[in-house]
C-alpha cells in the first residue's frame, strides 16, 4: 500500500467530462497516460470532445451520452465502458450545478433537479463501479464537491444541501471501502472560472479549471498509505 498509483493505462470515468472543467480534467489525465471515459447530457458535445482528444490520443478516449440521475442510463454507461476498456480504476464525479433562488422560492421541480444530478448521480455513479474495484482491491473515487459544502450561502440553498451531502455520502463510502484499498476524496473548491474561452483573460481571484486538473493527478500520484480527504481551494 505504500507505492505512489501508477496512472498509465488505468481507465477513468469523468462525468460531465465534455465541456468545463471536466473536459480539463480528462485532458490532464489522458497526459499521464490514462484511458478516459467521458459522460454528459448533450451528444453534440461528447461527440465533439471525443473527436477533439481522439485526434491527439488515439483509442484511449471514450464517450457517451448518460443522464447521470437516471439508473439504467449509469447502468448503460458503465457496461459500455467495461467493453471498452476493461476494469475501471478511477471515478471523478464532476457532474453538477445550481440553482440561484431563495430557500422558501425554490420550486420542488428546481430542488429535484439540483439533488437528482449533484448527490443522487454521484451515489448511482459510486453504486455502478465500486463492486469492481472491491472485487481488484484498488480504486480512487473523486468528488468534484464545493466549498459549498462546508458553508451556507444565500441564495443557493439546494446548491449547498447536495454539496454537503456529496461530502457526506463520500466520508461514509470511504469507511466501507477502506479495507478493499480504495480511496475516496471530496475536492472543495471555492468559485471557479470554469466556462472562460481562450480569448478570456484569468481572473486571478477565481481558480481555474487548469489548477483543479492538476490536483486531481496530485491525488491520483500519491503513496496509496496516504489518506487526502476535504481539500479545499481558493482563488489568492
Amino acid at each position: 500500500m505504500s507505492d505512489r498509483y501508477q496512472l498509465k493505462s488505468k481507465t477513468a470515468i469523468v462525468t460531465g467530462g465534455g465541456k468545463g472543467l471536466g473536459k480539463t480534467i480528462v485532458a490532464h489525465l489522458l497526459a499521464q497516460g490514462m484511458k478516459v471515459a467521458i459522460c454528459g447530457r448533450t451528444e453534440k458535445t461528447i461527440t465533439e470532445t471525443v473527436a477533439h482528444f481522439d485526434s491527439q490520443y488515439p483509442g484511449r478516449i471514450f464517450g457517451d451520452v448518460c443522464d447521470v440521475a437516471n439508473s439504467e442510463a449509469v447502468s448503460r454507461f458503465v457496461k459500455a465502458v467495461h467493453a471498452e476498456f476493461g476494469d475501471v480504476h478511477v471515478l471523478i464525479n464532476n457532474s453538477g450545478f445550481g440553482k440561484e433562488t431563495r430557500i422558501w422560492e425554490t420550486s420542488e421541480a428546481d430542488w429535484d433537479e439540483v439533488m437528482n444530478t449533484n448527490i443522487k448521480g454521484t451515489f448511482l455513479m459510486c453504486k455502478a463501479v465500486v463492486v469492481n474495484m472491491i472485487e481488484n482491491k484498488e480504486g480512487y473515487i473523486l468528488n468534484i464537491a464545493s466549498q459549498a459544502a462546508l458553508n451556507g450561502y444565500a441564495n443557493a440553498g439546494v446548491y449547498c444541501a447536495s454539496k454537503f451531502a456529496m461530502v457526506g455520502l463520500g466520508k461514509a463510502l470511504q469507511e466501507e471501502v477502506r479495507e478493499f484499498g480504495i480511496h475516496v476524496h471530496s475536492l472543495n473548491p471555492a468559485l471557479i472560472q470554469s466556462q472562460k474561452s481562450d480569448s478570456d483573460d484569468i481572473d486571478q481571484g477565481l481558480i481555474q479549471n487548469e489548477d483543479l486538473g492538476e490536483m486531481v493527478v496530485y491525488l491520483l500520484s500519491q503513496p496509496r498509505r496516504l489518506k487526502i480527504d476535504n481539500i479545499g481551494l481558493w482563488g489568492f
